[in-house]
């Protein structure tokens, strides 16, 4: 295979020796946007690991921004919180996505964020998706929106196009999938148009400025979008990429940038049509060499199935592929940079088999886990 490949000492974040990252860091080179991938959200070495590297970028390489795969408007509310002293893991659980808020592994990830604020070092940090479910965004969104409007446009935050706007954004941000009627679907397209002419003029930089809030109303709007097309106009990830370059490029302009996410998300050349573009695709197109992607594998064990709950096994892999070749070759974890495009099937996601990335070309660097076991749930 034409690939480099190297033993990582530990998956362990407790182990601050990163001499054996070398590799990783040249392969990253000068890029300012680094994104760490991740299978599924149910492996505890993926998530170990992805930890580890964290540390690395920041403590060793400059990195000063955290990305998450949560709601834009919540995790900016959970950061505006922690600038006044709240602790990120106490404020997670409803707020960031729940694999990150509740199991073990990932809470390690707030926790270290908490614990390098407290030493006066901290990450700053915001969220990428453009689905909003958390409970901030369930109890103040909308009331946060309206009182912005009332300063800067009053006739926007009133009456019936108001009205008809804000019962509908709540019901997506319970999760409510079906599309409403046209006497209460037409009004709010209207007046989401409206919303988005105003907002969306010129940008800035500011938290809670014009640009803010029309990222968050965009947010709502491709929300509606997927919804209520059952995903056949999927607008989750064109917006999701949106708001990461609009954080990357003016909210946290001029920092290198950490983007924490599922595979799915951050990998380079997916999309589902030419108008329907995975975030990593979006993201790729904007900041090209400067933006690099890290994926993780593995050729068995067990996960923990975020959807049902349950653990379940990891699907055997294809005869010669990627995975079942490097699980002949070697017991222990390692980390691979291509060559040359690694032409052999692979894991893209959620350990499909199908799947069509591949080393080289959707991603820059691979860390192969011979086996894999659940993350804890602890709360």
């Amino acid at each position: 295979m034409p690939v480099l490949r190297w033993p990582i000492a530990d998956v362990d974040p407790e182990n601050e020796d990163f001499s054996d990252l070398k590799p990783f860091a040249d392969a990253i080179g000068k890029a300012r946007v680094v994104a760490l991938g991740e299978q599924t959200h149910g492996a505890r070495e993926e998530y170990l690991l992805k930890t580890r590297l964290l540390k690395f970028l920041h403590q060793r390489m400059g990195f000063d921004v955290l990305l998450l795969e949560s709601g834009f408007y919540d995790i900016g509310r959970l950061a505006e919180r922690a600038e006044r002293g709240e602790k990120l893991d106490a404020s997670a659980p409803g707020n960031v996505f729940f694999m990150y808020a509740k199991s073990a592994e990932g809470r390690g990830m707030l926790q270290y964020l908490d614990h390098q604020r407290s030493l006066g070092k901290p990450m700053q940090l915001g969220g990428i998706d453009s689905q909003h479910t958390g409970e901030l965004s369930q109890r103040e969104l909308i009331g946060d929106l309206q009182s912005y409007l009332r300063k800067q446009q009053p006739g926007l935050a009133e009456g019936a196009g108001w009205t008809a706007y804000a019962k509908i954004a709540n019901g997506l941000f319970m999760m409510d999938r079906k599309t409403p009627r046209t006497s209460e679907r037409e009004p709010f397209l209207r007046h989401a148009k409206l919303l988005e002419s105003h907002l969306c003029q010129q940008d800035d930089a500011a938290f809670k400025g014009r640009t803010w809030w029309c990222n968050v109303v965009r947010s709502i709007h491709a929300q509606a979008t997927s919804y209520w097309s059952a995903d056949r106009d999927y607008q989750r990830d064109n917006q999701m990429g949106a708001n990461a370059i609009w954080l990357a490029d003016h909210l946290f302009a001029g920092k290198k940038v950490v983007i924490w996410a599922h595979t799915v998300h951050v990998a380079r050349g997916f999309q589902r049509s030419p108008t329907n573009l995975q975030a990593g695709e979006v993201m790729h197109r904007r900041w090209g060499r400067d933006y690099k992607v890290a994926q993780f594998s593995t050729a068995g064990g067990t996960i923990f199935e975020y959807v049902s709950g349950k653990p379940t096994a990891v699907p055997t892999p294809a005869a010669q592929s990627l995975e079942q070749r490097l699980a002949r070759e070697t017991k222990t974890v390692i980390g691979l940079t291509p060559l040359a495009p690694v032409d052999l099937t692979q894991f893209s996601y959620e350990y499909l088999t199908g799947g069509a990335g591949r080393l080289g070309t959707h991603w820059d660097v691979l860390f192969f886990v011979p086996a894999v076991t659940p993350v804890t749930m602890t709360r």
